[in-house]
């Protein structure tokens, strides 16, 4: 097993998206939609992979992975064993994290089944759940799992069972540290991409 560390300065790009503001007649905006925070899990498809977006898009007043934080990964093996369990844990740090948040997605990463799910994912007690969009599963937080643990720590582990197939695996995450006051505001974004090669 291997634990990567992401610093803040190599990590996937991504798309970043600004409030929308709206106003009639040429008069000063009259409208502001300020996204909602997402204690309970974000949006679907925000790991930052094949296009996707990622939790900057309405955490949007700093950098993604801006200096400050770090976005750590650990259990994920150098290369898996076709239909092994692995057990994959998280790690979210930041300066002033009073809340944090991720989420995680699994798939091949090239192939006839490129973007598609790559083996199963799975939680491990309530601080994590499964969703699915588009044929996608993705793992997040739950409103449990945004709170920190001991020593101001955000972690949370989750099973993943490899797929039958011998073809590399890419793992998008997103990690949020924020801040805790419930805003958009304030809050350090991080995203990892880790390709997986199959092994013996």
């Amino acid at each position: 097993m291997r634990t990567l560390r992401i610093p803040n300065r190599w990590l996937l790009a991504a798309l970043i998206a600004g409030v929308a503001v709206s106003g009639a007649g040429g008069s000063p905006a009259a409208d502001s939609r300020v996204p909602a925070p997402h204690a309970d899990g974000p949006p679907l498809a925000r790991t930052g992979g094949f296009g996707e977006l990622t939790c900057i898009e309405c955490h949007l007043d700093l950098e993604l992975n801006a200096l400050g934080g770090a976005l750590l990964l650990d259990g994920i093996p150098a290369s898996f064993t076709p239909g092994a369990l692995y057990v994959v844990t998280v790690i979210v740090e930041g300066e002033g994290m009073g809340s944090a948040g991720f989420q995680a997605a699994a798939r091949f990463h090239e192939g006839e089944r490129t973007g598609t799910p790559a083996g199963r994912l799975a939680p491990l007690d309530g601080r994590t759940v499964v969703r699915s969009e588009d044929g996608v599963d993705y793992i997040n937080h739950t409103v449990a799992g945004s709170k920190l643990g001991p020593g101001d720590v955000a972690s949370w582990s989750f099973e993943w069972v490899a797929p039958g197939e011998p073809s590399p695996v890419v793992f998008h995450v997103t990690g949020n540290s924020a801040n805790g006051d419930n805003s958009p505001l304030g809050d350090l974004i991080y995203t990892a991409e880790v390709v997986v090669p199959p092994g013996g």
